[in-house]
């Protein structure tokens, strides 16, 4: 049986083309202020961005009249209706247009005619002033009025103006247009009563990257003959499964999702190269290893499982177990703190999602295509980006897309778990950059580093997390789509002389520091700045890459005045410059023991506010005031910020110097340590003469590191 589609419905789709039906067992309308609110509040955002937005999922089920039984989603459902029924009353909204096929309410409550009744007379007009409580529903009249009061809120309905500068009728245009729910049906054999108390025990919606999957799995089942062998259908919906669910834990390196024979099979006897090459490659490895009892159960109405299941083999509850495997066992709330975990279930931590980790794979996928398609890194454009690319209904060779998509997922996410840095949870080392090899048949399973010469390793991961705690969010990680862009490139030519896949790791570096170099001269030093695509995707040569704001002649005296001005108090664009300066005083060696660590707070060393200030009592404020200097400033924690940011310089070395082990690493930053040696044992104080030759100082070893000039250059 045809596994039904997943569909992508806007708001006047979603009115329209379908009937609903809410079941006896779902509990009635309870959204109340604070969620309604935040709907509200998150289409505004996404307004303001003008880009699709998917808003949720409505789970359903084909009743035999082809009514739509919601499983999943109602509260959202219901209020999107009473949302688009406010607007519809709203005589200054332009939403008519979108309702001209909403000939009534397309909720029917079973056995609820109060709640049926409610939505009509709402649709009618009636004032809800007029209504009843006694003989409604209560909760939908409360939901009407709340979406009114938070309308009214949003947009001055007078002059149709909000703060935002989003009228109401932009609202109504993008709401009905561009607000996307994904309706997942549920085939016709699943098990109802399972699957609802599946989904309530969840206490979550399904995860935006779960309709990924599930409409993937889709693209396999409708692959035509050209592409794919009827026979081998089910095996390839399988590998899908086993490859998602393996990459989805983040926190698990990726050989941890295959049974033992299939680990072998796809990652060498040592667990530590991936000898695939393609897709079709996978599925041959499918082929040699699946048991007929594993193929057997991945047929599409059964469990799609690994063909041979091992105690390390994922298993997590998937959108795929939901939907057709009656016998599984419903978990425990996964809000639940005191849950038991496997041994091995957090390997490290990830500096990465995987929503997020998927637009990455994506983003490098199609560049490699040489598309160079710049493609957002924010997850709340997972959906909308899949939807161009590789699910939606526009993609001329999906089933092409999916499997050069699934591949590049497995690729990178290996390549991922080999290169880029981690957390170790009972390590402690701050950082690690480990690979997971198995080195002989009596040898078990172990963790060694990825780069064999240990000073290539450190270096490494002084690197990355440089970049890392620069930007510690989820969205917008630039750094690591270039490094896994480097990487699946260098892949191809990675094998060393014994047959193993190595990545050189003296290129990787100077494939880092080059990125570091154009991330400064090209967005934080400059007024005339390239994005991140430029610099990522369209620059052949990062050692090519020059400051646009200076003469061709590079003149060094009109380099450091240039570079003072960005690097002033108030110019700074990014706290990238203070880390990356402390890369090149670590990569000078003879300080203490140093990690670098989420620190973002610019600290003026002299304090700003002092009311009985003296040294700059006559040029505080003036345009060059030695205050504002990079010479002054230092990057430190919130939580340091706190306890000295008014503290003269003399009160903040006694703190260092007292309170602090800083042979053992705890300053908060290398430039903020010379600034503590200038004063530390001795009489000088801190004074403008100090500050100048401190900056000085730093500008050279940023100007060295920059390549704009020679080390052995006179400043």
């Amino acid at each position: 049986m045809t596994e039904p589609s997943v569909l992508s419905l806007n708001l006047q789709q979603l009115l329209t083309e379908h009937s609903y039906l809410i079941p006896m067992y779902q509990r009635n309308y309870a959204w109340g202020k604070g969620e309604i609110q935040a709907l509200i509040d998150d289409v505004l955002d996404a307004c303001q961005k003008d880009a699709p937005y998917y808003i949720g999922t409505l789970v359903v089920f084909k009743r035999k009249d082809g009514t739509l039984e919601v499983i999943d989603g109602q509260q959202r459902l219901t209020t999107l209706t009473l949302l688009a029924l406010c607007l519809d009353n709203n005589e200054n909204s332009n939403c008519a247009q979108y309702l001209l096929d909403f000939k009534k309410p397309n909720i029917y409550f079973e056995s609820r005619p109060q709640s049926h009744e409610t939505l009509q007379l709402l649709f009618d007009g009636t004032q809800e002033t007029d209504l009843k409580y006694e003989s409604l529903n209560g909760a939908i009249l409360d939901g009407f009025k709340i979406i009114k009061e938070v309308l009214q809120q949003s947009f001055k309905i007078d002059d149709k103006t909000k703060s935002s500068k989003i009228t109401l009728n932009q609202f109504c245009t993008y709401l009905f247009e561009k607000v996307l729910i994904a309706q997942v049906p549920v085939p016709e054999e699943t098990d109802l009563n399972h699957y609802f108390e599946v989904m309530n025990n969840r206490g979550e919606q399904l995860e935006k990257h779960e309709i990924i999957k599930a409409r993937l799995l889709s693209i396999i089942e409708e692959a035509k003959e050209k592409d794919i062998e009827t026979d081998d259908k089910k095996l390839a919906k399988a590998l899908i499964h086993d490859v998602w669910e393996a990459c989805a834990n983040m926190n698990k390196y990726v050989q941890y999702g295959f049974s033992t024979s299939l680990r072998t099979a796809i990652f060498s006897g040592g667990w530590n190269n991936l000898t695939a090459m393609k897709f079709q490659d996978l599925l041959a490895h499918y082929k040699n290893n699946a048991e007929d009892e594993a193929l057997k159960q991945s047929n599409l109405n059964q469990k799609v499982a690994n063909p041979i299941k091992d105690e390390t083999a994922n298993s997590s509850l998937s959108l795929h177990k939901i939907l057709f495997d009656k016998d599984t066992v419903i978990p425990p709330n996964p809000k639940d703190k005191n849950k038991n975990k496997d041994d091995d279930s957090e390997i490290y931590y990830s500096v990465v999602n995987f929503p997020n980790f998927l637009l990455h794979v994506l983003k490098i996928m199609l560049n490699t295509d040489g598309e160079l398609v710049d493609i957002s890194l924010d997850d709340k454009q997972l959906l909308p980006q899949f939807e161009k690319y590789i699910i939606g209904r526009d993609v001329a060779e999906p089933y092409e897309q999916t499997t050069k998509f699934i591949y590049a997922l497995l690729k990178t996410k290996f390549l991922f778990d080999k290169y880029v840095i981690k957390r170790k949870p009972l390590d402690d080392k701050h950082w690690s950059l480990e690979k997971l090899e198995k080195r002989g048949k009596d040898r078990p399973l172990d963790f060694y580093n990825s780069f064999e010469d240990e000073k290539t390793n450190k270096k490494l991961i002084m690197l990355q997390s440089v970049f890392h705690v620069s930007a510690p969010t989820m969205n917008y990680k630039h750094w690591l789509n270039a490094s896994l862009y480097y990487l699946h490139n260098s892949f191809k030519e990675s094998y060393d002389l014994n047959g193993k896949q190595v990545i050189n790791g003296d290129k990787y570096i100077q494939y880092l520091e080059g990125l570091a170099r154009a991330f400064m001269l090209r967005l934080y030093l400059t007024n005339e700045r390239d994005n991140y695509h430029q610099i990522i995707y369209q620059t052949s040569d990062f050692n090519q890459v020059l400051s646009k704001d200076t003469d061709d002649n590079l003149n060094p005296d009109s380099l450091r005045t240039h570079i003072r001005h960005y690097l002033r108090y108030g110019n700074i664009r990014n706290i990238f410059v203070f880390n990356y300066l402390d890369y090149l005083l670590w990569k000078k060696g003879n300080g203490p023991k140093f990690i670098f660590t989420a620190r973002s707070s610019i600290e003026h060393f002299y304090p700003q506010n002092k009311r009985d200030d003296k040294l700059f009592i006559d040029d505080k404020n003036t345009e060059d005031t030695l205050l504002h200097s990079f010479g002054n400033l230092c990057l430190i924690s919130h939580s340091l910020n706190s306890r000295v940011s008014n503290d003269m310089p003399e009160v903040k070395v006694k703190y260092f110097s007292d309170g602090r082990d800083i042979e053992n690493g705890q300053i908060d930053s290398l430039k903020l340590l010379k600034m503590v040696e200038y004063t530390k044992n001795k009489k000088e104080i801190w004074d403008k003469t100090m500050i100048q030759t401190h900056e000085d100082e730093m500008l050279e070893i940023l100007m060295q590191g920059l390549n704009l000039i020679s080390e052995d250059a006179e400043s």
